[in-house]
C-alpha cells in the first residue's frame, strides 16, 4: 500500500514577502502550488498560521489522516527526489547543504509525533545532495526547472481533463475563433489568414476556455495550457511554456513570453515573460514584467513597467528584507519580488531587483526604492505606514470583486503584520 502524503514546513526558506501571508506549501511554483505538486494529502505547518492555511486549502492541516504509514515531504521541494519509493519506514533523507529533512517514512505512531512538532529520535537519515529546494525566491524562477515543472503540469493537466472529457480538441478551439472571424472572411474576399495559429502539439485547453479571434498558441519551445474558464482576447500572443490559470483573462494584444505562470482569476495584458503571479491580481495595462514573482490581490497601474537585466549584463544582486544583507542571486535576469496586496501607480518604474513589501502602496514618480516596507506608502512628499483601516477597507473592496471576503484568520494575520511592520520599522 503507497504511504500518505503529508507536505511540511520546517520554516528554512528566506522568501521575503512572499510568506508574509503563506507558507511554503502554498507558494506557486508552476501550474500548481508547492503541496499539490506533491500530493499532498495533509499538511502540517506551524500553529500559528494553522487556521488561515485551513481557510484556504481542502485537505487537513496539523491532523494526520488515516493511514498505516506516511511518506512526510518538505514543503521548499521544487522538484520530486529521486529514490522516495525505497525509503523505508523510519528512514529519512536529509539536504546535505544544511541538514535539513527532505523525506521521511513513518509509521502512523512516529507520524503523529511529526504533527506536534518532533521528529523520531531514532530516525535513521541519509545525505541527499541534488535536491531542489526553495531558499530564496529566485530559486523558483530557474530557467530549465521551472521548464520541466510546466511540463510535467501540462501533462498532470492534460490526463485529467482528458479522463474527465474536459480537453478541448484543436478543431473545437479553431470553431471558436471561427465564430468571430466569418464577418471578417465575407468582408474580406481574398482572406486566406486562418483564423487561429496553433504551433506545435503541446497545447492543451480546458474545454470551458474561450480564445480570440487571430491569437497565437505557440508550443513549440514548450507546452500552452489554458485552464477553466480562461479567456484569451484577439491577437493575444502565447509562447510556451505558458500556464493561464482558471478564470483568468489574458487582454488582446498581450504577449505572455516562455515560463510565464498566470494563476487564477487574473487580468494580465502587455509584455510578460518568466513571471509567477499567485492569483487574482490585476496587470490589466500595457508594460513589461519579466523574472518576476507576483503574490496575489495585487493591482499594477497602467505603464507599470520592470527592468530585469542590468545595463552592465552583470549578476544581479537582491535584499529581499529592508533590515537584510544585500545578496546573489546568482542571475542575470532578475526583476522583481511583488509581496501581496501591492498597488503601484501609472507609470511606475520598477528597478532590477527590487522587493516590494507586503501591502505597500507605490505612487511616486520616481522608481521605488529597492527594498520597501510592508505596508509602505510611498509618494514624491516621502514614505509614511499605511494606515490599517484603510488597507483593510481597500483589501475588502479589491476581493468583493472577486467574489471573495476577508477571512477572520487572513484579517487577523494582516493586523499582526501591520503591528510587526510598525514596531520595526519594516
Amino acid at each position: 500500500m503507497a504511504a500518505t502524503r503529508i507536505a511540511f514546513e520546517d520554516g528554512m526558506a528566506r522568501l521575503g514577502p512572499l510568506t508574509d501571508l503563506r507558507t511554503c506549501c502554498e507558494i506557486r511554483i508552476g501550474a500548481r502550488l508547492s503541496h499539490e505538486r506533491l500530493g499532498a494529502e495533509a499538511l502540517v505547518v506551524s500553529a500559528a498560521v494553522a487556521e488561515a492555511v485551513a481557510a484556504r486549502n481542502t485537505c487537513p492541516v496539523n491532523v494526520l489522516p488515516k493511514g498505516e504509514r506516511f511518506l512526510f515531504l518538505n514543503s521548499r521541494l521544487l522538484d520530486e527526489p529521486a529514490g522516495l519509493k525505497k525509503l523505508g519506514e523510519g528512514e529519512a533523507i536529509e539536504d546535505s547543504t544544511d541538514g535539513s529533512i527532505i523525506a521521511a517514512c513513518l509509521s502512523a505512531q512516529s507520524a503523529g509525533e511529526v504533527i506536534h512538532g518532533h521528529w523520531p529520535s531514532t530516525l535513521r537519515r541519509a545525505p541527499y545532495a541534488d535536491a531542489r529546494m526553495m531558499r530564496r525566491p529566485w530559486d523558483i524562477l530557474a530557467n530549465e526547472a521551472l521548464e520541466q515543472r510546466l511540463q510535467s503540469d501540462a501533462d498532470f493537466l492534460a490526463r485529467r481533463w482528458k479522463k474527465k472529457g474536459e480537453l478541448a480538441k484543436p478543431s473545437q478551439i479553431a470553431a471558436w475563433r471561427n465564430e468571430r472571424g466569418k464577418s471578417w472572411a465575407r468582408k474580406w474576399t481574398g482572406w486566406r489568414t486562418k483564423p487561429i495559429a496553433l504551433e506545435g502539439d503541446s497545447i492543451m485547453v480546458h474545454a470551458s476556455a474561450r480564445v480570440g479571434a487571430f491569437a497565437v498558441l505557440d508550443s513549440r519551445l514548450g507546452p500552452v495550457v489554458i485552464d477553466r474558464d480562461a479567456q484569451i482576447g484577439e491577437h493575444a500572443v502565447l509562447q510556451g511554456p505558458v500556464y493561464v490559470g482558471a478564470g483568468s483573462i489574458v487582454a488582446p494584444h498581450a504577449l505572455l513570453k516562455p515560463r510565464t505562470v498566470i494563476g487564477p482569476r487574473c487580468r494580465v495584458a502587455g509584455e510578460v515573460g518568466s513571471t509567477i503571479f499567485h492569483g487574482d491580481s490585476n496587470k490589466a495595462h500595457d508594460g513589461h514584467l519579466g523574472d518576476a514573482l507576483v503574490g496575489r490581490w495585487v493591482n499594477l497601474g497602467a505603464g507599470t513597467v520592470n527592468s530585469n537585466l542590468l545595463n552592465t549584463y552583470g549578476e544581479v544582486l537582491m535584499r529581499v528584507e529592508v533590515d537584510g544583507s544585500v545578496e546573489r542571486t546568482g542571475r542575470q535576469f532578475m526583476g522583481c519580488l511583488i509581496g501581496d496586496h501591492v498597488k503601484t501607480a501609472i507609470g511606475t518604474r520598477i528597478m532590477t531587483g527590487t522587493t516590494l513589501g507586503t501591502a505597500s502602496m507605490i505612487a511616486c514618480s520616481v522608481p521605488p526604492p529597492t527594498c520597501t516596507s510592508r505596508f509602505a506608502w510611498i509618494t514624491d512628499a516621502g514614505q509614511k505606514v499605511h494606515r490599517l483601516d484603510r488597507f483593510l477597507e481597500t483589501a475588502q473592496i479589491v476581493m468583493k470583486r472577486r467574489g471573495e471576503t476577508l477571512h477572520p484568520a487572513e484579517r487577523g494575520a494582516l493586523m499582526a503584520l501591520h503591528a510587526r511592520s510598525v514596531g520595526s520599522g519594516s
